[in-house]
């Protein structure tokens, strides 16, 4: 998309063209970001509109990153809610709140199973827009208030997480976007603090249907006190742990017109390709998204 290759005017008389030109070029930038993914990465929703996302998640693990031979099976059946909100300004808000059901069995068959509300995240994120991409900084902290982390088989370690995220968006018109994030995850807890990356990539097919893919990635920052691993815990939430995974998603607007976007349907495939201490698995996610 972006014609960025342009030269500032030599001459007082382009001025007026030249400053008209980035608004447009700017503006062009946002509007392809927003049209393959309408909560991509860097890019914030104006003030007083946002976008809404609830999700079905249905998750299986056969197979454990790492040395535990006393793994089976892990099952997971998570639905959430993600929200963002325009709060003007370039800032905006985010959160996400989360219902589980977890069920996992080791090696003898001995089952252990969790039901209820899991971690929520809640956060803001700063977007800057130059004339060639979006870059934004988001601020976000893990709030462990909805289960008891003291149980047999807890849903989450009751850790008070801070996370900062820098992420850049940037559009290749006509082929789509890219995105990458890097951030830093703080544990208050005795697990390992963590390195978080996300490369993104996704496009239009047609004004109504669009694609994407992700490489989503944790990396121990290998700082913990806490023991890797605690024999009959939930491994969903090993103390210390490296995990790499590979989403793709089709989605589908209900509106025709491109400039009408409220509704639509989201398909996703999540595979853990790579880590060490963590489960390996892979799910399917059916997602209702709403534009507001």
């Amino acid at each position: 998309m972006l014609k960025s290759n342009y030269k500032n005017p030599s001459i007082k008389v382009h001025t007026k063209n030249y400053v008209m030109q980035k608004k447009l070029v700017g503006a062009f930038i946002i509007t392809s970001l927003i049209s393959a993914n309408a909560i991509a990465g860097a890019w914030i929703s104006k003030e007083g509109s946002g976008y809404g996302k609830l999700s079905v998640t249905n998750y299986t693990a056969n197979e454990f990153h790492g040395e535990d031979a006393n793994f089976g099976e892990f099952k997971g059946l998570n639905t959430a809610y993600y929200g963002e909100y325009g709060l003007g300004n370039n800032w905006g808000l985010f959160g996400q709140v989360l219902h589980q059901h977890l069920e996992q069995t080791n090696a003898a068959g001995a089952r252990s199973t969790s039901s209820g509300l899991g971690d929520a995240e809640l956060g803001f994120r700063r977007q800057f827009t130059t004339a060639s991409a979006v870059y934004a900084v988001s601020f976000l902290t893990k709030l462990p208030y909805f289960y008891d982390e003291k149980d047999t088989f807890a849903r989450g370690d009751g850790s008070e997480d801070y996370e900062m995220r820098f992420l850049m968006g940037k559009s290749l018109y006509p082929y789509g976007y890219v995105g990458v994030e890097l951030g830093y995850r703080l544990r208050t807890s005795d697990a390992s603090d963590e390195y978080r990356y996300l490369v993104e990539y996704g496009f239009d097919i047609s004004e109504s249907v669009y694609f994407r893919t992700k490489l989503d990635g944790v990396l121990s920052a290998q700082n913990g006190t806490a023991p890797r691993f605690l024999e009959g815990t939930n491994l969903s939430i090993t103390p210390e742990y490296d995990l790499g995974k590979w989403e793709l998603t089709a989605g589908w607007n209900f509106a025709q017109n491109a400039d009408d976007k409220k509704w639509g349907l989201e398909l996703t495939y999540t595979d853990e390709v790579y880590g060490d201490n963590a489960l390996n698995g892979e799910s399917i996610q059916l997602a209702l998204t709403r534009v507001f």
